[in-house]
């Protein structure tokens, strides 16, 4: 009987994902940690104007480690991973100018808006089960996409809470995209 349990609840806790650690007992005076620090985040498309918007970043120093193996390996390896990365976070539609281009003198452009962070497992999708997606447009939630067409797939239309990934996008031509650091006076 004991077999069996042991041979059905190992394999299932295996594959699960491992609970952040915190604390560690070669290092019991250092902890792990994770925050959302303010940004200023340049969003650009080639040929439009950029625009600056406030944003989140992940920071922060999760553990990890791994334990030397043996060969023939007589036990599982012992590695785990743990990393900063969005908790929860909403996706923001940021319109871009793009003067002298009349077939598409705009730009839209879904941001992810980091709200929350924490350690979790390295392998973790950042959109996962659990996580608050929201899709919302510069003038608020409820706003009306602008025309658009060629950057607004129907689903993008639907406002309101999603559990799954961040709606796709068709692939864009050369996109610019970078976060300039706040100054240290914030």
């Amino acid at each position: 009987m004991l077999r069996v349990l042991v041979g059905a609840v190992l394999p299932a806790m295996l594959l699960a994902a491992p609970p952040p650690i915190n604390k560690l007992a070669l290092f019991p005076d250092k902890s792990a940690w994770c925050e959302a620090k303010n940004i200023t985040q340049i969003v650009g498309h080639s040929g439009c104007e950029a625009k600056s918007i406030q944003n989140r970043a992940c920071l922060g120093q999760c553990f990890s480690y791994s334990v030397p193996n043996t060969f023939p390996q007589s036990t599982e390896s012992l590695v785990h991973c743990d990393s900063c990365m969005p908790a929860q976070s909403m996706w923001e539609i940021v319109t871009l100018e793009c003067p002298g281009h009349e077939e598409v003198p705009r730009v839209d452009k879904l941001v992810e808006k980091i709200v929350h962070c924490s350690c979790q497992a390295c392998g973790k999708e950042p959109s996962h089960e659990g996580l608050s997606v929201y899709v919302q447009g510069e003038d608020g939630p409820g706003s009306q996409p602008g025309p658009h067409p060629h950057l607004h797939p129907p689903r993008l239309k639907k406002r309101g809470p999603r559990t799954k990934g961040p709606p796709v996008l068709p692939p864009l031509s050369s996109p610019v995209e970078c976060w300039v650091p706040p100054s240290r006076e914030e």
